[in-house]
């Protein structure tokens, strides 16, 4: 995630020299790319990997090193890079729209008490209308990180989903121990290397 640069926004850069990398990595299944709905100035950049080892190997491969590189002209803003390795994210990320979610531990609370509570509100939103799922995962390198991937056919349909009953109830229980960031994006493909 990252501001989008003026040459981005003016077709002066492209995201080409980033799908040409990606196009070919052993170990990434696909990657998507799109705007945050919220402050479409925001591009993400979402890569699916097979594995943790996978993207390790990817970090330290020529591919790698050129990658950050080569998203710069892209960007106004340093990146923010997360590595969280969820079950199934396919659908979510094909979904017309992603929600993205970071629950990041208030002080003195555990992770023993948000997992619980995360997985209820995974169960309680089962079944919700025009929704495709979600995913949660901890974040490989923030210990008091949790993140979320879910997909929607719009961003009403996720408020509607969570505005009230159920869903709503532990969300209120989640914001006790941790505080809540999300956001949407409408995302595309990128590359697909499956």
């Amino acid at each position: 995630m990252t501001s989008v640069s003026e040459e981005l926004k003016s077709g002066r850069a492209s995201l080409d020299k980033v799908r040409k990398l990606l196009s070919n990595v052993e170990g990434l299944n696909q990657s998507y790319f799109g705007l945050e709905t919220e402050d479409p100035s925001v591009l993400f950049i979402v890569n699916d990997w097979k594995s943790k080892d996978a993207h390790a190997k990817f970090l330290d491969s020529p591919e790698g090193a050129a990658f950050e590189p080569a998203l710069l002209p892209l960007s106004a803003s340093p990146f923010v890079h997360h590595f969280a390795l969820f079950d199934e994210i396919k659908s979510r990320l094909t979904a017309p729209i992603t929600e993205f979610v970071t629950f990041t531990l208030k002080q003195g609370n555990t992770m023993d008490e948000l997992e619980p509570l995360v997985q209820d509100l995974y169960e309680k939103l089962k079944g919700s209308k025009m929704f495709y799922g979600s995913s949660w995962a901890p974040v490989a390198n923030r210990a008091n990180v949790y993140h979320g991937i879910l997909g929607w056919d719009t961003v009403e349909a996720h408020w509607d989903a969570v505005k009230d009953g159920p869903p709503k109830a532990v969300i209120d229980e989640i914001k006790k121990v941790a505080d809540l960031w999300l956001v949407h994006a409408a995302l595309q493909l990128l590359t697909e290397n499956e």
